[in-house]
């Protein structure tokens, strides 16, 4: 059973006739935490409508919601609000539902968040996201023949990539970040075979006629148990590529600015529910049929934001996976608008509910001693991914020069969607008499690793490795071949499959 339904576009027609809720915008989170609620009564409160496709990552929304429409013992009654959640599977579909009117927030992928971003343009709707509700961890990803070890080993090779998913962006996003030449990419795209879903290019791996296929859960699970193929990569080793969230209107915040935090409240209180409950998200046709544990074990596939994760996401990472993704969209030939990045988001609703989740705390990887000695055992030719950084140091210095500060603040922008892998960074000299500038090199390493950890990056990740002279890519002794082996080499490499 795939993980979603579809995330493709179509041309399904779908009318929802709804109410627009109007909440006065002056009274925003204070009515939450400081009035009374008042007793629930549906015939009192505007009722909201937001469309939703059929995806795991959505329950605590369902939940908080008592099922579709808001039931009167639920957690949205009791903050006196009222909400009507539409199944819709397609994009296309929604979207116009938001242009027309008769949606007032729709549920996305900050991945089609950047692809729709034109449509409303060209209409004249302002839309924004407040808030990032789950994001996929594992259950999206690239399965391919076990001969494959690395993103740069798909060069010449079959990949089927389901057109206009968010699959296709992930595969996209990895060849262009994978330090592969132009000619590389070109090559990788040139043998990319298109079809209609995530189930196809599955079926198509396994029937033998493509190498590699970007695809989804249970495929990626099949994958892993055959002696024949494995997981390339899969959103465990970078949850920030696929991330979910609500969009709305702007002329629809602005006045329900309170509704907008209410909802977002009741979302996060039910967060806690999401391992815990499987009843409520059979309202979905996807899952009606579904006992317990098929459920729960798809809830492995998406985890739920928490407050401090939304902080994190909406101020920096879900901006930079916008701008990668409208770039990308860009690069297949698609319209994309990667400087609206700056204004898609907004954290100003989650920041109201700051008093009532002030322990609450980013959600962090399980890295360890363990897992650096075993990626470190993995050869660099299999590492998922090879970025050579061109570091600059002070003359006779492991200092960095401030010249190389943008090229890593840019690896780390990397680094952070990559969340769930270990970075291995080796530092590499030129030839010296007397020293083999093995202590030296690993001190620069070790500079690179200091200021990405300073950068944000967790450093439980880092595997620092000088090598010296001793592995050079430049056997020429002119000067142009000494300053080629004078580098900074850094490696991904994830473990488990």
């Amino acid at each position: 059973m795939k993980n979603r339904k579809t995330r493709i576009l179509g041309l399904v027609v779908i009318v929802v006739i709804l109410c627009v809720g109007m909440i006065g915008a002056d009274k925003i989170i204070s009515a939450v935490h400081k009035e009374p609620a008042k007793p629930y009564n549906p015939n009192d409160v505007k009722e909201v409508t937001i469309s939703l496709d059929e995806w795991i990552g959505w329950k605590p929304l369902i939940y908080a919601n008592g099922g579709l429409t808001t039931t009167q013992d639920s957690i949205n009654a009791r903050n006196g609000i009222r909400v009507r959640y539409v199944v819709m599977n397609d994009a296309s579909t929604s979207s116009a539902g938001l242009i027309s009117g008769e949606l007032q927030g729709a549920g996305y992928t900050v991945n089609r968040y950047a692809f729709l971003q034109n449509k409303f343009d060209d209409a004249g709707v302002e839309v924004s996201m407040p808030y990032i509700t789950n994001y996929s961890n594992g259950g999206d990803g690239i399965i391919s023949k076990a001969s494959i070890k690395s993103v740069k080993d798909l060069v010449g090779k079959k990949v089927a990539v389901p057109r206009f998913s968010e699959a296709q962006t992930l595969v996209e996003w990895l060849i262009t970040n994978a330090g592969l030449t132009e000619e590389e990419i070109l090559s990788i795209r040139k043998n990319m075979v298109y079809f209609e879903t995530a189930d196809d290019t599955a079926e198509a791996f396994f029937a033998g006629s493509v190498d590699a296929a970007a695809t989804w859960e249970p495929y990626l699970t099949q994958a892993a148990s055959s002696t024949n193929s494995r997981i390339l990569f899969d959103t465990s080793m970078g949850t920030n590529l696929i991330l979910d969230g609500l969009v709305f209107r702007k002329d629809f915040i602005e006045q329900n600015e309170d509704f907008i935090v209410k909802l977002i409240d009741g979302a996060l209180e039910a967060n806690s529910m999401y391992l815990r409950e499987f009843e409520s998200i059979k309202v979905m046709p996807m899952f009606e049929l579904m006992d317990a544990d098929e459920i729960k074990e798809m809830c492995a596939n998406a985890s739920v934001a928490t407050w401090a994760d939304n902080m994190n996401l909406l101020n920096t990472t879900a901006v930079t996976i916008y701008k990668d993704m409208a770039n990308i969209w860009i690069s297949v030939g698609e319209t994309a608008k990667p400087e609206k990045a700056e204004t898609a988001f907004t954290t100003k609703y989650v920041e109201a509910l700051q008093a009532k989740y002030p322990n609450d705390d980013v959600t962090s990887f399980a890295f360890s001693s363990e897992g650096r000695q075993a990626a470190q055992q993995i050869n660099n030719n299999s590492a998922l991914l090879s970025v050579r950084l061109d570091i600059k140091f002070e003359t006779d210095s492991y200092k960095i020069s401030s010249d190389s500060f943008p090229a890593l603040v840019e690896f780390a922008e990397t680094a952070k969607v990559l969340n769930g892998v270990y970075i291995q960074i080796e530092g590499n000299t030129a030839k010296v008499d007397g020293d083999d500038g093995k202590d030296f090199s690993y001190k620069r390493a070790r500079s690179v690793a200091k200021y990405l950890q300073a950068l944000g990056i967790d450093s439980r990740r880092f595997i620092i490795i000088g090598n010296g002279d001793t592995n050079p890519i430049d056997t020429n002794l002119t000067e142009e071949g000494k300053a080629n082996n004078r580098r900074t080499e850094v490696f991904f490499k994830t473990i488990g499959y």
